[in-house]
């Protein structure tokens, strides 16, 4: 059990079910929509959790109406497919999200497996953490990006948010002066940009936009409480971990780490390594920077090798 609430309120009608081991991946935190259509989105965090919430405001699991899912990665589609059985509800998606959702072999697509080895060692991992997510999923429908979903006296507005996945979506709520962040997730690991349909630029551009909406609240799938107090300078300061971790590349170069499975194994992205699929991810990462950097003419790659051109 967790040696937190597992929810808070929002506002009226809209409570954040936080994820166990303070959402770390995982786990995710989600939403939950106590009001006419009861509404989760997201189903990342332990199903425990979100029974919790749905007893401490006087609802069963079998009440829920709806899940709405913000993109396709497993610790937010999560338990949908196991929440939709006990209680017969819809589940929404962006249209971009949709094969990713449904479908096992296109999420590994889209998260850009191709070797077996590397396979092999995210079965292992799922095995072991995310079982669940092996299965296929049904999507009822689709959400639009910009038209409100009504809740009854909620609505929430989705934002296409691209970067962190091609189809990643943040959603305002009555508004957008509360914004649920999802993976731009102000966490001090940065931005993850770790699959094959991730955008390094496109990233960095919907993080621009959020801070150009200046909510006053941000909620973060991977903090366990929303952030108020200096959510720009925050958002300011996620969006800087670009620039320094190119800068970071540039100078690993100018060590001699000359190629992306070089720096991937410093590592430069990750603090530590805790599994040997995150190599893939890293190195996948190094690579949008790598592309990046040699559109700024700050690094050319020659016969397989990195070489500065100005520092």
């Amino acid at each position: 059990m967790s040696d937190y609430p597992a929810h808070i309120e929002i506002e009226p009608h809209v409570h954040l079910v936080r994820g166990e081991n303070e959402a770390r991946f995982p786990e995710a935190n989600t939403l939950l929509i106590d009001d006419e259509i009861l509404t989760l989105v997201d189903a990342g965090s332990n199903p425990n959790q979100v029974f919790s919430t749905l007893k401490d405001l006087g609802h069963q699991p079998e009440d829920l109406d709806r899940i709405v899912l913000t993109h396709y990665h497993a610790d937010h589609k999560g338990y949908a497919n196991v929440l939709r059985q006990i209680s017969d509800c819809e589940v929404l998606c962006h249209p971009l999200a949709q094969d990713g959702v449904m479908s096992f072999s296109n999420m590994l697509k889209f998260i850009g497996i191709h070797s077996q080895v590397v396979k092999d060692h995210w079965l292992n991992l799922l095995d072991a953490r995310l079982p669940h997510v092996k299965e296929d999923y049904i999507v009822d429908g689709n959400f639009q990006d910009g038209k409100a979903i009504s809740c009854g006296e909620v609505e929430l507005i989705p934002l296409h948010s691209p970067g962190h996945t091609h189809d990643h979506t943040c959603f305002g709520i009555n508004g957008l002066e509360k914004i649920l962040l999802v993976d731009i997730d102000l966490t001090d690991f940065g931005p993850w940009y770790g699959n094959v349909v991730s955008d390094l630029e496109r990233f960095k551009e919907s993080i621009q936009r959020i801070i150009d909406l200046q909510p006053e609240m941000g909620i973060s799938s991977h903090l366990i409480e929303p952030v108020t107090v200096g959510l720009q300078e925050q958002l300011k300061s996620y969006l800087a971990l670009f620039q320094r971790r190119d800068d970071d590349i540039v100078q690993r170069i100018a060590e001699g780490y000359d190629t992306a499975k070089k720096l991937a194994h410093i590592p430069i992205i990750y603090p530590r390594i805790p599994h040997p699929v995150y190599y893939a991810f890293e190195e996948v990462m190094i690579e949008k920077h790598i592309e990046h950097l040699i559109k700024e003419d700050r690094i050319i790659r020659e016969n397989g090798q990195l070489l500065l051109l100005r520092t």
